[in-house]
């Protein structure tokens, strides 16, 4: 077959690669993913266990394209819109790319590899954002094949250099155990088949199911449990000793009525209870340190004892350059489809209440999968140590986040009442001395202000931007220059304001004490952070304000 800039390979090759366009080097080059990219892309192929010439590679396009600010292509030669940032691909994007879906449907590939939104979007015949996709084993209705939507080689030059990693995961997922070590499938490229994992879930148990699942799990000595949350209470949670079945404990049904009867509720929590509260039991769960722990303790009096298996610690010290969440540790580490979506019932009111509880479910399951493999790391790593470290804290993060700080309330309204003086002073000296009004905490009311009306030359930031912000208006001060009065009040206001938002209008738990969530592995660099709690007071209490610390009475 003869090689073109956006088409190069052979059809009836196992694995198709489809791109977005040609670009200049392509066309130099005569074949499509040559140059930068092309390098990108041929490194993940070899770390992964593959070829070159195992690929059918296809561009959407034939003709070079181009982006505007915003992020809408075009084509390079006659300036049509191909696809728009918001709603995709257009009708003359679609029209173009009928050759290319002609040579898809005719290929004989058993799987497809879509790189970027664009590829992606043509496969799935979606809007589907592919952050969240990406990794996904998913079946394309349009040619009637399986793909897996992943990034653009070339977002790692222009983007995050780390995406290349996601590209080489998701071509691992493609190659199989026989080409990649480690990988316990024998890979996407090897039949044309959907083979997606198989798990059951156990909806509406009855009270004995529930029962006896417990009581499984106890002799097991390990389970997963995950809770689900709405409005602040324990709306079902979910138990899971193998990864190919889950249970899920429902507490209130459909229509807000109760699952069981007082009875068989104060039973069932009192089993979980001693589950949880059995140190002989390994306990797995995604930030159960973090949340679950915390919450289970603070909300229904249970205290978590026994070894906790979290899999968002352990991808965060094996991996801290990429996302801790579920979802993510999912695409990596599994085969399970992205399916976050599914259970959030308080987002959208179309998810049955029957989807709401298999989504329990499979996160339970899935994170059970998913920590036998991290686990398995963590050993051949030699993370064990840094990872018991950090799970040694659950019990003293418990302890704060239930404790709390107790504040001087009276002190801090006082407090209030004089700062919201003293700002509404330093507006009016801004309103009386600037030769017209302007809110300091708008920043293009701001450059209008400095930068057109008292044609101060404009500050530009390390984005490139021009900008207002407190060193634009530090140096401003420096300068004393006309305005210079100004862009001090403006800074003064601005502190001020945040001093009172953030400290001053906390708010505080209905017993009048001041808590947080707290996060043990926080930062890119595994320190601790804090953060406001689920109920959504508190705040970070790591960096309080010098004038905030005296409110502080004690523990």
């Amino acid at each position: 077959m003869k090689t073109t800039p956006w088409e190069d390979g052979d059809p009836n090759s196992k694995l198709l690669i489809l791109g977005e366009a040609p670009a200049k080097m392509e066309f130099k080059m005569g074949k499509p993913l040559v140059g930068p990219s092309g390098d990108v892309f041929k490194n993940c192929l070899h770390m992964s266990g593959l070829a070159r010439n195992e690929c059918y590679i296809l561009n959407i396009w034939p003709f070079a394209t181009k982006k505007d600010r915003i992020g809408n292509i075009y084509n390079h030669n006659s300036n049509e819109m191909v696809w728009h940032n918001r709603h995709g691909l257009t009708d003359t994007g679609f029209e173009d790319a009928q050759k290319t879906m002609e040579r898809i449907k005719a290929s004989k590939a058993n799987v497809m590899l879509t790189f970027g939104q664009q590829a992606f979007e043509l496969v799935s015949g979606s809007k589907k954002p592919i952050t969240k996709w990406r990794g996904s084993i998913l079946w394309s209705d349009r040619f009637q094949k399986k793909y897996i939507p992943t990034i653009h080689p070339a977002a790692s030059l222009h983007g995050t250099y780390t995406w290349r990693y996601l590209i080489m995961w998701d071509m691992q997922k493609i190659a199989g155990k026989e080409r990649c070590k480690g990988t316990v499938h024998p890979g996407e490229m090897e039949s044309p088949e959907m083979n997606l994992p198989q798990r059951t879930y156990h909806i509406a148990p009855t009270y004995k199911q529930v029962l006896d699942y417990m009581n499984e799990c106890a002799e097991r000595k390990k389970f997963c449990t995950d809770l689900e949350v709405i409005n602040h209470q324990v709306n079902c949670f979910s138990l899971a000793f193998s990864k190919d079945e889950a249970l899920v404990v429902p507490m209130i049904l459909e229509g807000e009525v109760d699952a069981w009867t007082i009875e068989e509720e104060m039973a069932i929590w009192t089993r979980y209870a001693e589950l949880m509260g059995n140190p002989e039991i390994m306990k797995v769960n995604q930030n159960i340190v973090g949340f679950d722990a915390p919450f289970l303790f603070m909300h229904c009096n249970i205290f978590t004892r026994g070894r906790l298996l979290d899999t968002m610690i352990a991808q965060h010290i094996m991996y801290p350059d990429f996302n801790k969440g579920l979802d993510f540790i999912a695409s990596v580490h599994t085969r399970e489809p992205y399916w976050k979506d599914e259970g959030k019932i308080w987002k959208n009111p179309n998810i049955s209440w029957h989807q709401f509880q298999t989504y329990c479910g499979k996160d339970a399951a899935v994170t059970l999968e998913a920590w036998d493999v991290l686990s398995e790391e963590l050993t051949a790593g030699g993370y064990w140590p840094t990872y018991n470290r950090t799970v040694r804290m659950a019990a003293p993060l418990t302890f704060m986040t239930a404790l709390g700080l107790a504040i001087h309330k009276e002190e801090l309204e006082a407090t209030k009442v004089v700062l919201e003086r003293n700002i509404l002073s330093k507006e009016a000296e801004l309103a009386e001395i600037s030769q017209w009004p302007f809110n300091p905490l708008s920043s293009k009311q701001c450059k209008e202000y400095f930068y057109e009306t008292l044609k101060i030359p404009p500050y530009v930031g390390r984005t490139g931007s021009v900008t207002t912000d407190d060193t634009a208006m530090s140096r401003i001060v420096r300068k004393d220059i006309p305005g210079s009065r100004e862009a001090k009040l403006v800074q003064e206001i601005r502190s001020l304001k945040k001093l009172k938002s953030t400290y001053m209008d906390v708010d505080l738990d209905r017993d009048g004490r001041l808590r947080c969530s707290w996060n043990p592995r926080g930062t890119k660099f595994g320190r601790l952070s804090s953060s406001e709690t689920l109920r959504e007071t508190g705040m970070n209490l790591q960096n309080l304000h010098p004038d905030f610390k005296g409110f502080i009475v004690g523990g």
